[in-house]
């Protein structure tokens, strides 16, 4: 685990600057979509985006004006996306702790949001249970704070060619082509396979889901995701 920590670490620290944020994390804070559930009075707010890589959504989070909180799976990697914040035109500050699924390093109902994109189904183990993940992520959300979160469907290129470990859990084993130049492989995810699933999984904790699909073919490359916000219950 150790080395594909490091292999993300060192894929993180050749980026030399922050990307745009995801057109559909945009979407999902600032839309006005009719089944859309969320809280828009942001401002003043704390959010912690769980695996926030490089920090490209945080630029839209802080101008939406949340206080920021972020998680990465190496103390390196949160260093480099804490300082590439403050580096930013804005002077962006933030808290950014190494962390995983399993462990959030900040204590109990301190954020208003989580924004959880393409993270909570990473695995550290072929034993690990996505229970834990749900829970742990919902000790960390006061009461009635809402998440925001994507999982990749099973015809998303990502899980495609895997090998399947049995209850859902796979074994990512991508052709040498794929995106990011093998990162993925090896990796341990959680398939989710419908809505329905999601709510299932993530029922014990959480309620008031609202739902989208998003589908897309990449020059090729196929992009599938659910996408839902909930709320802690």
């Amino acid at each position: 685990m150790q080395e594909k920590y490091d292999a993300w670490e060192n894929y993180y620290s050749g980026l030399s600057s922050l990307l745009f944020p995801n057109e559909y994390v945009l979407r999902s804070f600032v839309g006005g979509y009719p089944k859309l559930k969320i809280d828009k009075n942001y401002r003043g707010k704390k959010i912690c985006d769980v695996s926030c890589g490089d920090g490209r959504n945080m630029v839209l989070l802080h101008k939406l004006g949340f206080e920021l909180y972020g998680t990465e799976v190496t103390e390196k990697t949160a260093q480099i996306t804490q300082q590439k914040l403050l580096d930013h035109p804005f002077k962006i500050e933030s808290q950014i702790k190494a962390g995983t699924n399993v462990d959030i390093p900040f204590e109990d109902g301190l954020f208003d949001y989580l924004l959880s994109w393409n993270a909570i189904y990473y695995l550290d183990n072929k034993q690990s249970d996505i229970g834990e993940h749900v829970a742990e992520y919902a000790r960390t959300l006061k009461s009635g704070g809402y998440m925001v979160c994507s999982v990749p469907t099973r015809n998303c290129y990502s899980l495609l060619n895997c090998d399947d470990l049995g209850e859902n859990r796979i074994q990512i084993n991508p052709p040498e082509n794929k995106w990011g130049g093998g990162l993925l492989k090896g990796t341990l995810m959680y398939r989710f396979d419908s809505f329905e699933h999601i709510e299932q999984v993530f029922g014990t904790h959480f309620t008031n889901f609202s739902w989208a699909k998003l589908s897309d073919d990449c020059f090729g490359l196929p992009l599938e995701y659910f996408l839902f916000v909930c709320q802690k219950k």
